[in-house]
């Protein structure tokens, strides 16, 4: 059995909330609080780490074009297309991630948003510079078309890598 610990106090001179889990025969064990980078994988949350931080959110829109299919079965339609989404003015390429408003999942790397008939599909990912998001779009199309589509998105770009301080 474990055990898990909400903690609040002063440590190292420092006003510390930490949440954190003792296994069994570790109960009463502080060892997270005072050496936290050995103890990583037992801590849930410490304050006195740098945690990302919403920088900025939006929700939008995208609409992707119907993709026709060549009549030819032995012919495969590919292209990729980029659609800017939003612009900033941050200055500098922030981490972002992409996640589709009605399933809430995550638009990582070349994720699938259609697939038909395991003929033909269309992935989507996130990409950025220093002033805009875009989405890339990238299709192959063989024997069914795609169908038109809309998806609804939310982007959130953070504002702290996380990092582990040194204690």
């Amino acid at each position: 059995m474990t055990t898990n610990v909400l903690w609040a106090g002063s440590t190292g001179g420092k006003q510390v909330v930490s949440i954190f889990n003792n296994p069994t025969g570790q109960q009463g064990s502080n060892l997270p609080l005072t050496n936290p980078t050995n103890y990583l994988n037992r801590i849930y949350f410490d304050t006195r780490f740098d945690y990302l931080n919403i920088l900025w959110k939006t929700e939008f829109v995208q609409n992707y074009s119907l993709v026709t299919a060549n009549s030819d079965p032995t012919v495969t339609t590919k292209s990729t297309n980029e659609y800017t989404v939003a612009i900033h003015d941050f200055g500098y390429v922030p981490a972002a991630i992409l996640i589709d408003y009605d399933t809430r999942e995550i638009i990582a790397g070349h994720t699938y948003i259609q697939l038909v008939n395991n003929n033909s599909y269309r992935i989507a990912s996130l990409a950025m510079d220093s002033t805009k998001f875009y989405i890339k779009e990238r299709y192959s199309v063989n024997i069914d078309s795609l169908p038109s589509l809309t998806r609804r998105y939310t982007l959130l770009a953070f504002e702290n890598p996380a990092t582990v301080p040194s204690f």
